[in-house]
């Protein structure tokens, strides 16, 4: 009995020993199947194009135009044919609403977001693009949870903690790609995102191009398609008021 036990602690150590990971150095393999850590260090701006479907009424579409290093991005979602603009740039943070019918001009009701909006939103600029890059200098902790079974894949399980948001971040054991994200927001809005499908930019980096989106405010399963361009040039009133 007792050799049958230390078989099994053996067997035990040297499961958790093959497996065992730092959450560096998970993400330092998803940078390497993802193109390659070079290329994401170059990364200053981005396009990303996104529709959200779910066959209701409130589907849309969203544009986002950032610039990193400046702390700038200009979000557009259209619904409806009609677009809701949001930006933020180092001394300015707004938000402009379409008013007046379809049929004439559109006129913009343009007002100054709010303190907590303007939080998310810088928070965004570099979130967006991928939660986990360059997460200590952003102010966030990472810590491997372990590698757990979500269905039939294996996936290696990390939280990321920051002041008003929480990820929980599941990278598959195989392809080291990012599968499924959880956002635990401090409004109490909990966004569960999973990645199907990935594609490669033009510029060599893989990133997820389809899957799911689902908040826990909507409570409905949400198709996302993405299309992402990177360092893109922009005009230099991009992201004036």
């Amino acid at each position: 009995m007792k050799k049958l036990s230390m078989i099994a602690l053996l067997m035990t150590i040297f499961v958790v020993n093959t497996y065992s990971q730092t959450a560096d150095e998970v993400f330092q393999n998803h940078f390497k199947a993802a193109g390659g850590k070079e290329l994401w260090d170059k990364v200053k701006t981005y396009s990303l194009k996104q529709s959200f479907v779910s066959n209701a009424p409130s589907d849309y579409e969203m544009e986002v135009k950032a610039s990193i290093p400046d702390a700038s991005m200009l979000k557009t979602k259209t619904i409806m044919k009609r677009g809701f603009v949001y930006a933020i740039n180092p001394t300015d943070a707004f938000y402009k609403i379409p008013t007046g019918s379809r049929d004439k001009a559109i006129v913009y009701d343009v007002k100054d977001l709010s303190d907590k909006e303007k939080t998310n939103m810088k928070r965004e600029v570099a979130d967006m693009f991928a939660t986990f890059y360059d997460y200590q200098s952003k102010g966030y902790i990472a810590t491997y949870v372990g590698l757990e079974v979500m269905g039939a894949q294996r996936v290696h399980h990390i939280e990321l903690a920051g002041k008003d948001i929480k990820y929980d971040l599941y990278f598959d054991n195989i392809t080291n790609l990012l599968t499924k994200q959880k956002e635990k927001l401090s409004t109490g809005e909990e966004i569960t995102k999973e990645y199907n499908t990935y594609a490669t930019s033009d510029f060599g980096i893989i990133y997820p191009s389809a899957g799911t989106y689902y908040s826990s405010i909507d409570k409905r399963n949400v198709k996302i398609a993405s299309t992402i361009v990177f360092n893109p040039t922009f005009d230099a009133t991009t992201f004036k008021r």
